[in-house]
C-alpha cells in the first residue's frame, strides 16, 4: 500500500551526461489508495564527499578528516498545496541542466599506506512527496545518473620538450658524469582510447652502463581534506609499460614511444578535494649505489575537450636545464555542512 514510482531518464547514446547537458525524463508513479499530498518536488542533485582516515603509530590512534562539495541542487515544484490524489497512475516530465565544469561521478574506496580513503561524487534525480501532518514522513525516490568527464586543457596541445639531468658522483675521475634525459611529447591532451606519442633520448655521459630504461603510464590521485596536507596516490596502469636494452657508457639512445590509452582512463578535474591525473614516467635504471634518474611527463585524458585560448606552457628543456634559450539526500546536505566546518575527529580503535 502507498506510492509506487519509476524514474525514467532520456539518456544520451553512450549513457553518460556531460557538463552543461540537459537531464530530462519521465516519472511514472501510482497510488493504490487515496492519499493527501502537500507538495511534489522533483530535483537534480550533485554532491561529493571525501573521508580520509589516518592511522598513527602513537597508541594506534586514528584521525579522520573530511571535505565536501555541492555541485548542483535544483528543485522544481510540480504541485503545491494540500490535495487528495485519487488512486491511479500518473506521469510527470522533468527537464534540468547540469552546470558547466562539474566533476564526473566517482566511487573510490581503498586502503593505502597510513590511510583509508572514501571518496564519492554522485548525481541523481529525486522526487519527493511531502505529506501533511506532524507524524508523517516525506516519501523519496531517486535514480542516480552517470556524469562523465569534460576537460579544459591545462597542458599544451602542441609539442613540448621535457628534460632531466642528473650528475653522478664517481671516484677517480675529474670528468663530469651526467645522465641527460629529453622527451618530446607531441600532444599532452589525449582523447579516450587515443595514443600518447613521445620521442625520447637518453644520453649516458658516464663511465658506467645504464641497466635499462623503463617507460610506464601511471594514474595519480590527489586527495585534499580540510586540515590535512594533500595525499597523493600513484598506481601503475596495466599493459602500459615497456623496457629498453642497456645503454653503454658514453652512448646515446633514441626511443620512440607510443602508448595506447585504455578507454576507461580519464582525467578528473573541477573538484576541490580530489583530482585524477596521468603521467608517463621514464626511468633510467642505474646500478647500485647510484640513484635512478626519473622524468615525469604529465598528460590529460578525456573525450570532451573544451578548448581555451591561452596556455601557460611548461618551461622548455633548455629553460629547465638553465641553459638560456537524508537516509535520503538530506544526509548528503548535512554531511556537506559538517565537512565544511573542517573539524578533525580523533578516534580510538
Amino acid at each position: 500500500m502507498g506510492i509506487f514510482c519509476q524514474i525514467n531518464l532520456f539518456k544520451p547514446p553512450d549513457g553518460a551526461f556531460y557538463s552543461g547537458q540537459a537531464v530530462s525524463g519521465m516519472i511514472k508513479y501510482g497510488l493504490d489508495e487515496p492519499m493527501e499530498i502537500e507538495k511534489i518536488t522533483v530535483s537534480l542533485k550533485g554532491v561529493g564527499h571525501l573521508r580520509l582516515t589516518e592511522r598513527t603509530n602513537k597508541k594506534n590512534r586514528r584521525h579522520t578528516y573530511g571535505s565536501s562539495e555541492v555541485y548542483v541542487d535544483t528543485d522544481e515544484v510540480m504541485q503545491e498545496g494540500k490535495i487528495k490524489i485519487p488512486p491511479g497512475s500518473y506521469e510527470l516530465l522533468f527537464n534540468f541542466r547540469l552546470p558547466q565544469n562539474v566533476p564526473p561521478s566517482i566511487e573510490y574506496n581503498k586502503h593505502i599506506p597510513r590511510y583509508a580513503v572514501n571518496c564519492q561524487i554522485k548525481y541523481y534525480v529525486r522526487i519527493k512527496f511531502a505529506r501533511p501532518g506532524w507524524f508523517t514522513f516525506a516519501k523519496h525516490f531517486r535514480k542516480e545518473i552517470t556524469v562523465a568527464s569534460t576537460i579544459k586543457p591545462r597542458l599544451s596541445m602542441e609539442p613540448v620538450i621535457y628534460g632531466e639531468r642528473s650528475t653522478l658522483i664517481q671516484l677517480f675521475t675529474s670528468k663530469p658524469s651526467t645522465v641527460i634525459m629529453k622527451a618530446n611529447v607531441l600532444n599532452s591532451v589525449i582523447p579516450n582510447g587515443g595514443k600518447i606519442t613521445i620521442e625520447s633520448e637518453v644520453q649516458n655521459d658516464t663511465n658506467i652502463n645504464i641497466k635499462t630504461v623503463e617507460i610506464k603510464m601511471m594514474e595519480t590521485y590527489t586527495f585534499k581534506a580540510i586540515g590535512h596536507p594533500d595525499v597523493k596516490v600513484y598506481e601503475d596502469i596495466p599493459s602500459c609499460e615497456c623496457k629498453t636494452a642497456s645503454i653503454k657508457a658514453g652512448a646515446t639512445q633514441n626511443m620512440p614511444v607510443d602508448i595506447v590509452v585504455p578507454s576507461d582512463r580519464v582525467s578528473l578535474d573541477n573538484s576541490k578535494f580530489v583530482s585524477r591525473d596521468y603521467i608517463v614516467r621514464i626511468t633510467s635504471v642505474l646500478p647500485i649505489p647510484h640513484r635512478n634518474v626519473v622524468l615525469d611527463i604529465p598528460v590529460q585524458i578525456g573525450d570532451k575537450v573544451q578548448r581555451q585560448e591561452v596556455f601557460d606552457l611548461p618551461p622548455t628543456y633548455w629553460e629547465a636545464m638553465g641553459e638560456v634559450d537524508k537516509e535520503d539526500d538530506e544526509s548528503d546536505d548535512e554531511a556537506a555542512g559538517d565537512a565544511k566546518e573542517g573539524d578533525k575527529k580523533e578516534e580510538k580503535p
